[in-house]
């Protein structure tokens, strides 16, 4: 008949894609200003609550008022103040990262795994194949940060889900590195992947089609932040001045 098609006819869509995400903690100078510092508080309010008269032993319910009095309080405590550096609001430490499934299905299959921890002890090393607790060994400012070394923390080991090593993601090879938070493979050459990834401070057009970009930073990105300010000097290999440590991680979305 003629006239407008019934609603069946319109044209059909293909449902959009979900793209996997995964939150990484990391942890910047835990002892001092992270997760290390923040405990140290929660366990000094549990601990000393009655002694200084706050309202609870729960650092989460307590007052704006009784926050701000704590660090003065904990400085002054002696036996307590011996125990290291305390923080009292919990740390700011995560990073969701927006996974690219299409273009480099090797690379995020690899990533994924190691952030869930599934494929659990290495054969070959004997570790625990998981990012957790694995460090951020390299922090270059104004270029990028280089971690995912969880055989040896140091950036001279590396392994993968699929054996030592996996080749390249054609369609990763593609995708440039044109800014800040770009997350990319380390390699030591073709087809060379492990993993070791790094996420570039800024546009870097000097890697492109030479390493597999598989992701982007989407949030968090004010860690990323204060991951550049712990850039290490060029006479120490670029280790980061204070320890840098992915804490956890873990998938929030996947197909």
């Amino acid at each position: 008949h003629r006239g407008k098609p019934p609603n069946h006819f319109k044209s059909w869509m293909p449902p959009k894609q979900q793209l996997t995400k995964v939150a990484l903690f990391i942890d910047v100078d835990s002892e001092n200003s992270g997760r290390a510092a923040y405990a140290r508080g929660v366990e000094f309010v549990a601990s000393c609550n009655l002694r200084y008269g706050l309202s609870s032993n729960e650092i989460g319910k307590l007052g704006g008022s009784e926050i701000a009095r704590l660090p003065e309080l904990y400085e002054n405590d002696w036996e307590w103040s011996q125990k290291g550096n305390a923080i009292f609001r919990q740390p700011e430490d995560r990073v969701v990262v927006q996974l690219f499934d299409q273009a480099s299905p090797l690379a995020v299959k690899n990533f994924v795994a190691l952030c869930t921890g599934e494929k659990g002890i290495s054969k070959g090393s004997g570790k625990p194949m998981c990012y957790r607790n694995c460090p951020f060994h390299r922090i270059i400012k104004g270029f990028v940060a280089q971690g995912g070394d969880f055989v040896t923390g140091t950036g001279a080991g590396g392994e993968s889900i699929y054996g030592k090593k996996f080749k390249d993601d054609a369609g990763g090879l593609k995708l440039k590195h044109d800014k800040r938070g770009v997350l990319s493979m380390c390699n030591t050459g073709k087809n060379s992947n492990t993993c070791q990834f790094f996420v570039t401070f800024g546009p870097a057009k000097q890697l492109d089609g030479k390493h597999v970009v598989f992701g982007e930073i989407s949030e968090g990105m004010e860690v990323i932040d204060r991951m550049e300010e712990q850039a290490g000097a060029d006479s120490d290999e670029d280790k980061p001045k204070v320890p840098v440590v992915i804490a956890d991680c873990q998938v929030l979305t996947s197909e």
